[in-house]
């Protein structure tokens, strides 16, 4: 190889490690320091973390999601999450009551810090994961967060 061909391969090789690094936001949203989106972004809804705010995409049975800031318009808060195994489930009396029965403390610290006269509804999305050969329940526990929907629209 040539001295030439040395540069250019070594300056596209920066150039290609620069923008995998630096650019990663290429690849696809990314959150920021915080852990919130700075933006709006389209994401799985099994990639939802706490205190994300975000409306389901329509059309794709709640597998997508628009995650938004908190101070702009959604429909849904993100108040808890957690992991069940079989045993959780079956002592609950199967999976709706088990996760049910899980999302039931975040969602009554998250309406406690509600104003009055505002209302909310306690919902949830499960996943069945695998981890180390473990088939587990993965849940996200939800609120409607209409109060923040509804003030951000009339701003």
């Amino acid at each position: 190889m040539t001295r030439r061909h040395t540069s250019v391969f070594v300056t596209a090789l920066a150039a290609t490690a620069t923008l995998l690094l630096a650019g990663c936001s290429l690849l696809g949203p990314t959150r920021g320091e915080d852990g919130a989106f700075a933006e709006p972004a389209e994401i799985n809804s099994a990639d939802l973390l706490v205190d994300d705010c975000f409306t389901f995409l329509e059309g794709t049975n709640l597998s997508k999601s628009t995650v938004v800031p908190c101070d702009e318009a959604h429909e849904y808060r993100v108040i808890g999450q957690g992991t069940l195994d079989a045993a959780a489930i079956e002592a609950a009396g199967g999976k709706q009551n088990a996760v049910n029965a899980s999302c039931d403390e975040p969602y009554a610290a998250f309406t406690a810090t509600l104003a009055d006269g505002v209302t909310s509804e306690q919902q949830f999305i499960s996943a069945t994961i695998e981890e180390d050969g473990v088939e587990l329940t993965k849940y996200s526990c939800l609120a409607t967060d209409i109060a923040t929907t509804v003030e951000a629209a009339t701003q």
